[in-house]
C-alpha cells in the first residue's frame, strides 16, 4: 500500500489551536450530498441542514449505457458527434470538428445551468464566448471527470480548465473545453494516477457566521467519488454518499486509509462529514474541517456482514481490546499514526464529544500519539 511521508515536526501548540476538539454535538458536519451540501443548481454552499441522500438505482430493464471508448459515453452533453442526430436530448446542438471541436461536441444553449444524465460527466454552463459557440448566452459542456477519463479528466482534444458559470461569474468549476491546456495540478494528476475517481472543484473562500474575520479555505478541492478503490463511502447511518468534498491532500490520505483497511475485509467506510466552515467549539480557532482536510470516521462495514462502529465497539480505558471489533478499531488508529496517514487522530478516549467517531486530519507541523495511562490514543494533551 502507498503511504505518504511528511517531514513536519511536532507542535502541540499548533495541534491545540487547529484540531477538531470541542463540543461537536452542536455542529452539523458538511459534505456535498451528505449532511450539508451544495445546491445542485448553483454550486453554492447551502445552510447547515441535515439530510441524507443516496444514488438512484437504475431500473433492471434500463439499457446499458454506451461508454463510447476513449471518447467517453455517447449521446449527451460533452459527447462526440458528427451531427445533431447523435446528441440524444432536447435542444441539442452538435458543435462539429470543422468548428474547432475535436470529434465534435454535443451541447445545448443555456443561461445558467444544464441538465445531467446518469453515466455521463456532470455538466456546466459556461459563457458561449469561451468556446466560440454560436449561442446567445451560454453553452453546456461537461465537467472534468477523472473516473471516466483517468489521465486528463476530459476526452482527447479537450483541456480541463477552471471556468466561471454563465451569468454567475463567482461560481467556478473545472470543465472540458477544446484547444486549451489542462490546468490540473500535480496533486490532481497523482490522485488520478492512483485510480481515484474524482472531480477537481473550486470552493470560494468563506467565513464562519460567528467569526467573519476568519477565512475557510480548501486547497485544491476535489469531489471524491464513491466507491473509492472498491470501498463505499457512506453516512454514519449507512446511506451511500456519492461524493465527498476534500482538499487534494486529504483525498490522498483518505485513499491511504481505504488502502489500509480494504485488505482486512472492509467494504464500506462510514463517516460523519468532511468540510465544514466553522471554528472549534468554545474557541476562536478554525477547525481543520474548515480547510477540507479532516473527516470524522464513524465505523466500517466488512464483507462478512460485520459492522464495527466507534460508538458501539470502541473499548475505553484499555490498551488491550478484547473484542475483534475493538481490536480492529484500536489497531487501525495505530497503523494510521505509524504510517503518517493523518497527523491528528482523536479517538473516543479524547472526550465525550468524540464518543462516536475518529476525528482525523492533516494539521501541519503535528504528528504524535499521546498515551494517557497506557490506553489513550490521540494528539491532544491539552484540555478543551
Amino acid at each position: 500500500m502507498r503511504f505518504r511521508r511528511f517531514t513536519w515536526v511536532v507542535s502541540v501548540l499548533a495541534s491545540a489551536s487547529l484540531a477538531c476538539g470541542g463540543d461537536e454535538s452542536t455542529d452539523v458536519p458538511y459534505s456535498p450530498d451528505f449532511d450539508a451540501g451544495l445546491d445542485a443548481e448553483t454550486d453554492t454552499v447551502l445552510p447547515d441542514v441535515v439530510h441524507e441522500s443516496g444514488v438512484e438505482e437504475a431500473s433492471p430493464d434500463a439499457p446499458v449505457e454506451d461508454t463510447g471508448g476513449p471518447s467517453g459515453p455517447l449521446g449527451f452533453i460533452g459527447s462526440p458527434c458528427e451531427g445533431v442526430a447523435e446528441c440524444d436530448f432536447d435542444e441539442a446542438v452538435c458543435l462539429t470538428e470543422s468548428d474547432g471541436f475535436p470529434a465534435g461536441h454535443c451541447s445545448m444553449p443555456c443561461d445558467n445551468t444544464c441538465p445531467d444524465r446518469d453515466g455521463h460527466p456532470t455538466t456546466f454552463c459556461i459563457e458561449a464566448t469561451e468556446i466560440a459557440a454560436p449561442m446567445p448566452e451560454g453553452a453546456c459542456v461537461s465537467r472534468c471527470d477523472m473516473g471516466l477519463f483517468p489521465e486528463t479528466g476530459c476526452r482527447p482534444g479537450y483541456g480541463c480548465v477552471l471556468l466561471p458559470r454563465a451569468n454567475e461569474s463567482e461560481t467556478q468549476t473545472y470543465a472540458c473545453v477544446p484547444g486549451r491546456p489542462s490546468e490540473l495540478t500535480p496533486c490532481h494528476l497523482e490522485l488520478a494516477a492512483r485510480g481515484v475517481s474524482f472531480e477537481p472543484a473550486y470552493i470560494a473562500d468563506q467565513s464562519p457566521d460567528t467569526h467573519p474575520n476568519l477565512t475557510c479555505h480548501v486547497e485544491e478541492p476535489v469531489y471524491v467519488h464513491s466507491p473509492l478503490h472498491g470501498v463505499t463511502l457512506a453516512s454514519s447511518g449507512g446511506t451511500e454518499t456519492p461524493r465527498v468534498l476534500a482538499s487534494c491532500a486529504m483525498a490522498h490520505a483518505l485513499t491511504d486509509t481505504i488502502d489500509d483497511v480494504a485488505p482486512l475485509g472492509v467494504v464500506t467506510l462510514r463517516h460523519m462529514g468532511t468540510f465544514n466552515c466553522r471554528v472549534i467549539a468554545g474557541t476562536d480557532s478554525l477547525s481543520r474541517h474548515a480547510f477540507g482536510d479532516a473527516i470524522d470516521i464513524a465505523g466500517f462495514e466488512l464483507s462478512d456482514g460485520s459492522l464495527y462502529t466507534l460508538v458501539d465497539d470502541w473499548e475505553h480505558d484499555t490498551d488491550s481490546p478484547q473484542t475483534a471489533a475493538g481490536a480492529f478499531l484500536y489497531e487501525a488508529a495505530h497503523r494510521w499514526y505509524d504510517a503518517w496517514i493523518w497527523t491528528i487522530i482523536l479517538t473516543p478516549n479524547y472526550n465525550v464529544d468524540h464518543d462516536d467517531h475518529f476525528h482525523v486530519d492533516l494539521t501541519p507541523e503535528s504528528h504524535f500519539v499521546e498515551f494517557h495511562g497506557g490506553h489513550f490514543i490521540g494528539p491532544a494533551p491539552y484540555a478543551d
